[in-house]
């Protein structure tokens, strides 16, 4: 789901645009994890042609060459600060700025029109910082580093993901709140009981947990929990207790298993961070249950269903997230049932010593100067 924002002040990236042999790469933002982001569904991407987005505080514009690439780089100008998502893609697949009608491909600068003389492309010096896309499984993702960065990871799916005997529906949900705020409600396994409807504040912690490191990047939180009896997993699972598997995976995903006898119901999510105070929050959730293995067609009023409930669920965590002090989120007082975000902490701050391509003396002074927004 692309986002439209109203634009911050301009940072290392608008200051690195105007000496750009100066960098041997260029990050979105000092707090992003070398890893892939997600950015929104391949579908929504091609039928935007051309869209604003602002990640990490960053504007970028996103928009399809023609060639089958998708392309995403800074949304400003090197001339003279113009909205670049303001213009528009010519017949070659090229970016012209709305303001002077310069040429753009692929990020450089490679042409002043002239209908009249009819001029060729030319290669120059100026070019954006361009920002590496990847297609998985029907989602775009992007590199919060430029090109010249070393390869990352892949974007991490579940194993539900390609499991035959699991159907999944998905949305996305835009939340005033910090992105680490976002994560960590998601990974709580208290909340459950006060802030759903199908918690059960009578009998609400959890018991049996264990825990461990699935990678550096990721770990897991197994436990058990007593649900209401008008839930699915009563209802359908016809269980009284059901077996729960929290984990996290760098940089933003989580998962929620919901494990009732035979019944799995796996909700997957990943968060974008647009602002400080701002997530794009993407969910999947995937389900054995209420499907017809041969007419997938059956299977529409399940769907139907547990699209309501998962945005019926969201809207309960984003009534509360509205009601958190991000900046008081890691309080003094800490319990054991806190043990999923203390380790997802702790990944993301090992994360943030990852090594980084080597930045020239002038990129790391406009880093020191200019990288002043705190995420």
């Amino acid at each position: 789901m692309f986002s439209f924002h109203p634009l911050p002040r301009l940072v290392v990236m608008s200051m690195l645009l105007l000496c750009p042999k100066a960098m041997a790469f260029v990050s979105i933002h000092q707090k992003a994890l070398l890893f892939y982001y997600p950015l929104s569904t391949v579908a929504e991407a091609r039928n935007a042609k051309l869209a604003k987005l602002e990640i990490f505080g960053q504007p970028l514009v996103c928009y399809d060459n023609k060639n089958g690439t998708i392309i995403v780089h800074s949304d400003i100008c090197p001339h003279q600060g113009a909205s670049l998502s303001k213009g528009w893609v010519n017949e070659m697949g090229n970016l012209q700025c709305p303001y002077h009608g310069f040429e753009f491909c692929s990020g450089m600068f490679c042409k002043i029109p002239n209908p009249i003389l009819e001029p060729r492309p030319f290669r120059s010096n100026t070019k954006l910082p361009v920002f590496p896309t990847l297609e998985m499984n029907g989602m775009l993702f992007l590199s919060p580093v430029s090109v010249k960065a070393p390869p990352l990871p892949f974007p991490f799916f579940p194993p539900e993901e390609y499991d035959k005997n699991f159907r999944a529906v998905e949305g996305s949900r835009i939340i005033d709140q910090n992105h680490m705020t976002v994560c960590e409600n998601l990974l709580d396994m208290l909340h459950i009981s006060y802030v759903h409807s199908f918690g059960n504040s009578i009998s609400p912690l959890p018991y049996s947990m264990k825990t461990r490191n699935l990678s550096e990047t990721s770990g897991r939180t197994e436990f058990l929990y007593q649900p209401r009896d008008f839930t699915i997993s009563g209802k359908v699972g016809r269980v009284s207790k059901v077996v729960v598997q929290n984990e996290y995976h760098l940089p933003t995903n989580t998962i929620t298993r919901v494990i009732a006898g035979k019944v799995v119901k796996t909700v997957f999510t990943r968060s974008l961070p647009l602002s400080k105070n701002k997530t794009l929050l993407f969910w999947k959730v995937y389900r054995n249950f209420w499907m017809d293995p041969y007419v997938p067609e059956f299977s529409a009023p399940g769907d139907w269903l547990m699209t309501y409930l998962m945005k019926y669920t969201v809207e309960e965590d984003v009534q509360m997230l509205h009601n958190v002090y991000p900046l008081h989120r890691e309080g003094p007082l800490k319990t054991k049932y806190d043990i999923t975000i203390k380790n997802f902490r702790t990944a993301v701050a090992q994360g943030y010593q990852q090594p980084l391509p080597v930045l020239t003396n002038a990129t790391q002074t406009f880093l020191q100067a200019f990288h002043d927004y705190d995420i």
